[in-house]
Protein backbone atom coordinates (compact mmCIF):
# COMPACT_ATOMS: atom_id res chain seq x y z
CA UNK A 1 0.00 0.00 0.00
CA UNK A 2 2.59 2.12 0.80
CA UNK A 3 4.58 2.13 -2.45
CA UNK A 4 1.01 2.39 -4.50
CA UNK A 5 0.48 5.74 -2.49
CA UNK A 6 4.04 6.96 -2.99
CA UNK A 7 4.03 6.14 -7.00
CA UNK A 8 0.46 7.67 -7.38
CA UNK A 9 1.60 11.01 -5.38
CA UNK A 10 4.88 11.32 -7.58
CA UNK A 11 2.40 10.66 -11.06
CA UNK A 12 0.28 13.14 -9.64
CA UNK A 13 2.49 15.70 -8.38
CA UNK A 14 5.15 15.63 -11.08
CA UNK A 15 3.77 14.79 -14.19
CA UNK A 16 3.73 18.23 -16.91
CA UNK A 17 -0.49 18.13 -16.70
CA UNK A 18 -1.52 17.51 -13.42
CA UNK A 19 -2.59 21.00 -12.36
CA UNK A 20 -4.51 21.09 -15.63
CA UNK A 21 -6.13 17.72 -15.09
CA UNK A 22 -7.47 19.27 -11.63
CA UNK A 23 -8.28 22.40 -12.91
CA UNK A 24 -10.42 20.88 -15.96
CA UNK A 25 -12.25 18.68 -13.21
CA UNK A 26 -12.45 21.86 -10.90
CA UNK A 27 -13.74 24.02 -14.06
CA UNK A 28 -16.96 20.95 -14.90
CA UNK A 29 -17.83 21.15 -11.11
CA UNK A 30 -18.15 24.72 -11.49
CA UNK A 31 -20.27 24.57 -14.71
CA UNK A 32 -22.61 22.83 -13.15
CA UNK A 33 -23.07 24.90 -9.87
CA UNK A 34 -23.71 27.81 -12.35
CA UNK A 35 -26.06 25.38 -14.27
CA UNK A 36 -24.41 25.91 -17.35
CA UNK A 37 -25.66 22.44 -18.45
CA UNK A 38 -24.93 23.18 -22.52
CA UNK A 39 -20.99 24.00 -21.43
CA UNK A 40 -20.65 20.88 -19.62
CA UNK A 41 -22.12 19.06 -22.06
CA UNK A 42 -20.05 20.24 -24.32
CA UNK A 43 -16.94 19.11 -22.56
CA UNK A 44 -17.97 15.41 -23.32
CA UNK A 45 -16.34 13.81 -26.32
CA UNK A 46 -18.36 12.29 -28.93
CA UNK A 47 -17.96 8.48 -27.77
CA UNK A 48 -18.93 9.76 -24.09
CA UNK A 49 -20.51 7.95 -21.34
CA UNK A 50 -21.77 9.64 -18.28
CA UNK A 51 -22.56 6.75 -15.65
CA UNK A 52 -24.32 6.86 -12.46
CA UNK A 53 -24.17 2.82 -11.26
CA UNK A 54 -26.83 1.93 -8.77
CA UNK A 55 -24.03 -0.86 -7.06
CA UNK A 56 -20.23 0.40 -6.38
CA UNK A 57 -18.93 -2.89 -7.47
CA UNK A 58 -20.68 -2.72 -10.34
CA UNK A 59 -18.39 -3.31 -13.49
CA UNK A 60 -20.82 -2.68 -16.30
CA UNK A 61 -24.05 -0.70 -17.38
CA UNK A 62 -24.80 -3.10 -19.46
CA UNK A 63 -25.78 -5.70 -16.83
CA UNK A 64 -27.35 -4.07 -13.91
CA UNK A 65 -29.48 -1.12 -13.23
CA UNK A 66 -28.04 1.96 -13.05
CA UNK A 67 -29.08 5.43 -11.44
CA UNK A 68 -27.58 7.25 -14.61
CA UNK A 69 -26.63 5.45 -17.68
CA UNK A 70 -26.40 8.54 -20.90
CA UNK A 71 -24.57 8.16 -23.67
CA UNK A 72 -23.80 11.23 -26.10
CA UNK A 73 -27.32 11.33 -27.23
CA UNK A 74 -29.10 10.49 -24.22
CA UNK A 75 -27.03 13.44 -22.38
CA UNK A 76 -28.17 15.70 -24.76
CA UNK A 77 -31.79 14.99 -23.57
CA UNK A 78 -30.95 15.11 -20.11
CA UNK A 79 -29.46 17.99 -20.78
CA UNK A 80 -32.14 19.93 -22.99
CA UNK A 81 -34.98 18.76 -20.37
CA UNK A 82 -32.87 20.80 -17.23
CA UNK A 83 -32.63 24.05 -19.54
CA UNK A 84 -36.32 24.09 -20.51
CA UNK A 85 -38.34 25.97 -18.49
CA UNK A 86 -41.14 24.40 -17.87
CA UNK A 87 -39.29 20.89 -16.23
CA UNK A 88 -41.85 20.85 -12.95
CA UNK A 89 -39.10 18.56 -11.03
CA UNK A 90 -36.58 21.38 -10.98
CA UNK A 91 -39.56 24.04 -10.34
CA UNK A 92 -38.18 25.84 -8.04
CA UNK A 93 -34.28 25.25 -9.79
CA UNK A 94 -31.98 23.26 -7.65
CA UNK A 95 -29.33 25.35 -6.37
CA UNK A 96 -26.00 23.05 -6.15
CA UNK A 97 -22.31 23.36 -4.43
CA UNK A 98 -19.84 20.68 -5.59
CA UNK A 99 -16.60 20.72 -3.92
CA UNK A 100 -14.10 18.18 -5.41
CA UNK A 101 -10.97 17.24 -3.60
CA UNK A 102 -8.17 14.43 -3.80
CA UNK A 103 -7.86 14.65 -7.47
CA UNK A 104 -5.08 11.87 -8.27
CA UNK A 105 -3.96 11.27 -11.70
CA UNK A 106 -4.27 7.38 -11.56
CA UNK A 107 -2.86 6.90 -15.12
CA UNK A 108 -1.35 8.35 -18.33
CA UNK A 109 -1.46 6.91 -21.84
CA UNK A 110 2.12 5.92 -23.12
CA UNK A 111 1.36 8.75 -25.95
CA UNK A 112 -0.20 11.38 -23.21
CA UNK A 113 -3.44 11.71 -25.04
CA UNK A 114 -5.76 9.93 -22.36
CA UNK A 115 -5.74 10.27 -18.70
CA UNK A 116 -7.26 8.10 -15.78
CA UNK A 117 -8.28 10.65 -13.16
CA UNK A 118 -10.14 9.19 -9.63
CA UNK A 119 -11.59 12.42 -7.36
CA UNK A 120 -13.70 13.00 -4.49
CA UNK A 121 -16.53 15.17 -4.41
CA UNK A 122 -19.90 16.37 -2.21
CA UNK A 123 -22.83 17.76 -3.76
CA UNK A 124 -25.56 20.01 -1.91
CA UNK A 125 -28.48 20.89 -2.97
CA UNK A 126 -31.02 23.09 -2.03
CA UNK A 127 -34.51 23.90 -3.09
CA UNK A 128 -37.23 26.40 -1.60
CA UNK A 129 -39.26 24.48 0.09
CA UNK A 130 -37.55 21.61 0.37
CA UNK A 131 -35.06 19.28 2.55
CA UNK A 132 -31.49 20.05 2.02
CA UNK A 133 -29.65 17.04 0.31
CA UNK A 134 -26.61 15.65 0.36
CA UNK A 135 -24.38 13.20 -1.70
CA UNK A 136 -20.85 12.50 -1.70
CA UNK A 137 -18.92 9.86 -3.46
CA UNK A 138 -16.11 9.45 -5.84
CA UNK A 139 -15.57 10.69 -9.58
CA UNK A 140 -13.78 8.15 -11.74
CA UNK A 141 -12.88 10.51 -15.15
CA UNK A 142 -11.33 9.13 -18.20
CA UNK A 143 -10.92 12.42 -20.11
CA UNK A 144 -8.58 12.51 -23.88
CA UNK A 145 -6.34 15.22 -24.56
CA UNK A 146 -7.91 17.91 -27.44
CA UNK A 147 -5.68 20.93 -28.65
CA UNK A 148 -5.11 22.37 -25.00
CA UNK A 149 -7.47 20.93 -22.69
CA UNK A 150 -9.63 17.68 -22.64
CA UNK A 151 -12.70 16.00 -23.21
CA UNK A 152 -14.53 13.44 -21.13
CA UNK A 153 -14.69 9.98 -22.42
CA UNK A 154 -15.91 8.63 -19.60
CA UNK A 155 -17.03 9.57 -16.22
CA UNK A 156 -18.57 7.54 -13.43
CA UNK A 157 -19.64 8.67 -10.18
CA UNK A 158 -20.02 6.17 -7.14
CA UNK A 159 -21.90 7.58 -4.43
CA UNK A 160 -21.42 6.52 -1.23
CA UNK A 161 -25.08 5.81 -0.54
CA UNK A 162 -26.14 4.52 -4.22
CA UNK A 163 -27.83 1.46 -2.39
CA UNK A 164 -30.52 4.08 -0.90
CA UNK A 165 -33.94 5.14 -2.68
CA UNK A 166 -33.48 8.80 -4.31
CA UNK A 167 -36.73 10.06 -5.25
CA UNK A 168 -36.28 12.94 -7.91
CA UNK A 169 -32.85 12.78 -9.26
CA UNK A 170 -32.70 15.45 -11.54
CA UNK A 171 -29.10 17.21 -11.10
CA UNK A 172 -26.13 15.84 -12.68
CA UNK A 173 -23.14 14.78 -9.82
Amino acid sequence: MKNEISTLSKMHFLHPRAAHVRAFIEAEAQLLDDRAFDEWYNLFADEAVYWVPADRAQQSWLDHVSLYYDDKHTLKTRVQRLNHTMTHCQDPESQCVRVVSNVTLLDVQEDETCFSVRSKFIMLEDRYGKSQRVFGGTYSHTLKVQGESFRIVLKRVDLTNSDQSFPNLTQPF
